[in-house]
């Protein structure tokens, strides 16, 4: 329907706000607003919120969610009302009756955890081969950006990461990445049949006790509660790629629930879409959308109600306080640039057939990162034209 109407470009037949993402997802949003469709969002980080008259929306947003929105030309034109996360997902109760580490603090505290873990008969570590994608959930961008951040350059590794500037596949920072998937790989720390695992399947692994954890986001418990036993428990980790506990540890979030507003509509519908979405942001409402939907809150303060906290689900309870206890920078990342070139889409591909065999430890990454540059090289060369 959405798609329909967009197509039809009717102001009057057009609804005045809606959470559907557009048709080509990011692409299809940068289309649209460079073509003036989509009305910007920019002032809403700065509206007061109802249930707190006296700060902004900016002011309660959990770290580095304000920063995660996608922005085209400068401004934003989709606002989320609802967060996600991506880590390493574990059954508690089995991390405590081994006594394994439920937060390894640096990157050699994690190898340590991962040889444990497999020195007691369980895979370390899973994912859906068949959806190599899911390594993102734990392993993706934002640990780029951690690494980058050690090094005192996050801005700029994330500035060039936005706009496809420089080397993406073999950064040294994208390099240092997949060298240490690799190494994992290398030392057994994934399951030999990964590669023809779905990803309700590597869930499973854990829900059985067949592997320690899998890389997910926060809809796990949700999408596996009618096969988790009632007594299951959720814990949450990220990975660390820091090799010191004071360095800044970075997460991988998910802004969700966005709303998109038609720029062909009156003033007045434009106010008023705004006001809905300022009542979404009550405390009240993201609870609600978190207890239901399993959806996290934007804001930060639900984080500090423990009466709140404790009706949220496992999952959401474990990442919320692994959050706050670790002072987490939560980031999603995306792109502001889009490239119509198949070349890029080849690269992307290539890399993704071959995450499995290198987290293996059967595929060494560089030639397939120098491979994948070469053809994004390419795409960005023809953009330019």
């Amino acid at each position: 329907m959405i798609q329909t109407k967009i197509s039809a470009s009717n102001d009057n037949d057009m609804f005045d706000i809606f959470n559907t993402t557009p048709p080509s997802g990011a692409q299809g949003i940068i289309s649209l607003a460079e073509a003036g469709k989509l009305e910007p969002f920019n002032d809403m980080f700065d509206k007061k919120l109802p249930d707190v008259p006296g700060k902004a929306i900016k002011e309660l947003m959990m770290p580095g969610l304000a920063e995660s929105f996608t922005k085209v030309n400068g401004k934003v034109y989709e606002f989320a009302t609802s967060s996600s996360y991506g880590g390493l997902f574990y059954n508690k109760s089995l991390f405590e009756q081994k006594g394994w580490n439920q937060n390894p603090k640096t990157w050699a505290e994690f190898n340590d955890l991962l040889a444990k873990i497999k020195a007691d008969g369980l895979a370390p570590i899973t994912f859906p081969g068949i959806y190599p994608s899911y390594y993102d959930w734990a392993f993706g961008p934002a640990k780029l950006f951690e690494l980058a951040d050690i090094k005192g350059k996050a801005d700029k590794v994330i500035e060039n990461y936005k706009t496809y500037n420089g080397p993406q596949f073999t950064s040294e920072e994208s390099l240092e990445h997949w060298n240490r998937l690799y190494e994992l790989g290398k030392k057994g720390y994934f399951p030999e049949g990964l590669p023809a695992l779905t990803h309700t399947q590597s869930q499973m692994q854990v829900i059985q006790g067949q592997a320690a954890m899998v890389s997910t986001g926060s809809h796990v418990e949700n999408e596996m509660k009618k096969t988790t036993p009632e007594d299951f428990k959720w814990g949450f980790m990220a990975v660390p790629f820091r090799d010191k506990a004071e360095q800044k540890l970075w997460i991988r979030s998910g802004i969700t629930n966005f709303q998109y507003m038609w720029a062909g509509k009156p003033d007045l519908n434009k106010k008023w879409s705004k006001e809905f979405i300022l009542w979404l942001m009550t405390l009240d409402n993201q609870q609600f959308a978190a207890e239901k939907a399993g959806a996290l809150p934007m804001r930060k303060d639900l984080i500090d109600d423990a009466s709140k906290v404790v009706k949220l689900s496992t999952s959401a309870q474990a990442i919320l306080k692994y959050i706050k206890d670790n002072d987490a920078r939560s980031y999603k990342p995306h792109r502001t640039v889009s490239i119509s070139d198949p070349n890029l889409a080849k690269a992307n591909k290539m890399v993704e057939e071959a995450t499995v065999k290198i987290v293996l430890g059967k595929q060494d990454p560089k030639p397939i990162l120098e491979e994948a540059d070469a053809l994004l090289k390419k795409a960005v060369e023809s953009q330019k034209k």
